[in-house]
Order: C-alpha cells, then structure tokens, then sequence
C-alpha cells in the first residue's frame, strides 16, 4: 500500500486514485498547495481508505488493474453520495466515460493529457458549488428549526390565551418578537447569498438590491397582491444562483457567442437555481420563478419552452427587467450594448412577441417615475472586448500578478491597444477586468 499525504489544513480533501506513480505524484503537485491529499494505487485500496476516513471529492483514473476507475465511482455513488466524483479518461475510453457519468452520477469526466489550469480550476469550482449546497443546507435546517420554535410559541399562546385573558398579550408579544427575528435572519442569510453571487459573477457590489427594486415596483404596478410581490422580489434577489457553478468560459461570453455545448451549460441555470433553494419553504414559490424567468411570450426561451399564459406571470414580470438590464451591457445576446432609450425601443418593438404586450407598457410607465438608479454602470470583460472610452472600476492585473493599470483609468485608443498586444503575449489565459461605460449623451 502507498498512501501519501499532507499534514497542513487545507482548504478541501482529495483522494487520488491511479496505478502509476507518475500520475500520482503529478496531480499531487497540482493540489497540495491547496488542499489535503491523499493517493491511492487503486479501486480496492480507494475503498479501504474511505471506509475510515472521508473526502469532499476523488479524481480517478479510468484504466487501472482489478477495479476500473468507472466501478470504483459507481461504488462510492452508492456509499459516499455528498462526494464529488471526477474521472480521468484517454481518448480511446470516451464512450465509456460517456456511461460512466450516467451510471455513476459522475460530476465531470477530465480527457488525458489534461490541462493543468483547466483541472485546477474545475475542483475550485465543484468544491465551492459543494460548499453553497451545504450553506443551503445549513440555512434550511436553521430555518426549519425556527418554524418550530415559531410553531411551540403558538401552541403557547393558544395554551395561555385559554388558562387566562391577561397572558395574551406577554405570548403574542413574544410571537411576533420570533417572527421578526426569523425574519430578520432569514434576510441576512438571503443577502449573504446575494452578496456571493456578485462576487462570483463580477457584478458592482449593490446592483442586484437596486435591480430587484425596480422589478418590486414594476409587480406592484402590474396588479400583483403582496404575497407574489414579495415572492418576484425575492426571485429578483437570486436569480442568478444556478449561474454560480458555471464554468468562467460559459460566464463570460455572450450567447451567441457560445458553443452548442456551452449553450446547453448555461440552458440548465435556471433549473440549477430552482433546485438549490427548493429545500427552502419560504422560498419555494420565488424558485418557482426563477425556472420560468428566462422563458419568452413566443415560446422561444427556456428551460421548459412555455409560451403566452402558461408563463406565470411573476416570471414574465422578471424577464422583461432582465432583459432590460442586459441589453444595456457590453456583452449582451445582441452583440453590442444598447442606451436605456433604445433598450425600451426594443423592449416595445418586440412586444407580443418575446414580451407579453401588457406588461411592456406597464414597464415603460414604471420607469417614467422609477429613480432608483437600478441598472450597474459597471461590467466584468475580457480584456479582448474593453473600447476606448471605458474607465477602469478596478486595477488591471497581468497573469504575473503585476498591476499594469490603476483603477480609474479611462482608455485610449493606445490603451486598447496595448491590451491587445497583452492578450497575444499570454495567449491561453483569459484576462478579466471591471469597467465602467463613459456616460451617455443625452439627446
């Protein structure tokens, strides 16, 4: 037996499994920085060691003597479900890799020879997807706890308002003391969650409360009661949690930019955001939202392809926001960024087709008296998609780590190009900066 590992707290677990020690020893360079690891010669010995001790992911070979890689991930599906499964797979093994993903629930099949990167940033990005699944968890438990505790407090109060008048109102009191700590909790845990998605998605710190703003007065205009007002603007809030395991080449890129398999990636992020707060009941209707958000009046959107009525009508409400917003970003599905006058143009020439016509008007009228300032003046591109005129919202950092332009700057047109010529020095690195557009004229 050869089991290797680091002693130092790390920020995650590995288990590595392979029959050559060069493999091992080169994946073992690649994560122990980072992480505890621990390697595996093989399936049967994988096994024994995870029947003492356990590991948020394991990365395993496909071709190794006795148990394949495929069985071994099958095994620990069955055993070790909450583990996250990769497999690593040479060309000649893709079919079944293929079934080994469906078999074994595998969360992703890795090609030999892998980029090194490429590997690197998928493990950060499954172990931080784990990571929010267990801060759901933790927060639906939380929650679960205090509807009980709510639930024994009213049981309390029926139980005194029987016994004796004069103890109703110390219980109700203390009734409505529980309901407004809960929540209260339960609105930091919501924010919480905001605020990681802005930090994962590259939005300005602030954008999606002011967004979720105008999308509650555009409900309240539009005819909804308070209890699907309050359930859009929630929806609002997190309609951009399924996007958060996305990979960065899906995130930053346009959808006519995608590939067919990305477009398939980024198809699944309103169903991904649905199921991670399902578990939630005070947010069960806004999940519902949120799966329907990205459908259109025609039946062209996704993931369900609904058209018309069958949109619930909160999602319709959504859509049109976010459209609004996004059409007004560098990167947008049309291919160039609209002002806010000609985003309402579009907006109203394709009512009755992506748009329910009724709710478009509503819409105009809400941001003739809305000033809440609710779309972001700053973006996160790739520095192959800056202009000039756009001002720096952050340092700009070369791969090296070196600051190559300070936050504030606005560029030139030597600037531009500059940073073209940046790109073509560290070709295969994908270079990332926030922006602000200059301000528009206004005719």
């Amino acid at each position: 037996m050869s089991i290797e590992t680091t002693g130092r707290e790390k920020s995650g677990r590995l288990l590595l499994v392979d029959d050559e020690q060069g493999v091992l020893q080169a994946l073992k360079r690649l994560f122990y920085r980072h992480y505890d690891v621990v390697l595996a010669n093989g399936g049967e010995e994988a096994l024994s060691i995870l029947e003492t001790d356990s590991f948020d992911m394991i990365i395993s070979d496909m071709r190794m003597p006795g148990m394949s890689g495929a069985e071994l991930l099958k095994s620990c599906f069955e055993q070790y479900p909450a583990m996250i499964r990769v497999l690593l797979t040479g060309y000649s093994d893709l079919d079944s890799a293929i079934k080994a993903v469906n078999e074994g629930n595998i969360y992703r099949y890795i090609s030999k020879p892998w980029d090194n990167d490429q590997l690197r940033d998928m493990v950060a990005e499954a172990l931080e997807s784990k990571e929010l699944k267990s801060a759901n968890q933790r927060l639906s438990a939380h929650i679960v706890e205090q509807n009980d505790e709510l639930a024994r407090l009213n049981r309390e109060l029926q139980a005194k308002y029987e016994a004796s008048s004069d103890a109703v109102g110390e219980a109700e009191a203390k009734l409505q003391d529980a309901y407004k700590t809960l929540r209260h909790e339960f609105d930091a845990m919501v924010h919480i969650l905001v605020g990681s998605m802005e930090d994962r998605l590259g939005m300005e710190k602030g954008s999606t409360e002011r967004f979720a703003e105008l999308v509650r007065s555009f409900a309240k205009n539009s005819g909804l009661d308070e209890a699907q007002i309050n359930d859009t603007y929630y929806a609002a809030l997190l309609k951009n949690l399924g996007k958060m395991s996305l990979s960065d080449s899906v995130l930053n890129k346009a959808i006519p930019q995608m590939s067919n398999a990305e477009k398939q990636e980024y198809a699944r992020f309103t169903i991904n955001g649905q199921t991670s707060l399902m578990l939630l009941e005070p947010l069960q209707n806004a999940a519902n939202i949120i799966r329907s958000h990205m459908e259109l009046y025609n039946g062209k959107g996704f993931p369900d392809r609904l058209a018309g009525d069958a949109i619930p009508k909160p999602s319709r409400i959504l859509r049109i926001v976010c459209d609004y917003a996004e059409l007004q970003r560098e990167s947008n599905f049309l291919g160039e960024p609209l002002s806010e006058k000609d985003a309402r143009v579009y907006l109203l020439k394709l009512a009755g087709q992506r748009y329910d016509r009724e709710l478009v008007d509503i819409f105009a009228e809400t941001l003739e008296t809305y000033d809440g300032g609710a779309i972001s003046s700053m973006e996160r591109l790739n520095i192959a998609d800056v202009k000039e005129g756009m001002i720096l919202a952050g340092n700009l950092v070369s791969p090296g780590g070196a600051v190559l332009l300070s936050t504030g700057t606005q560029l030139t047109e030597r600037h531009v190009a500059k940073l073209q010529a940046l790109m073509r020095q560290f070709e295969g690195h994908e270079i990332f900066v926030h922006v602000r557009k200059p301000p528009q004229d206004e005719e």
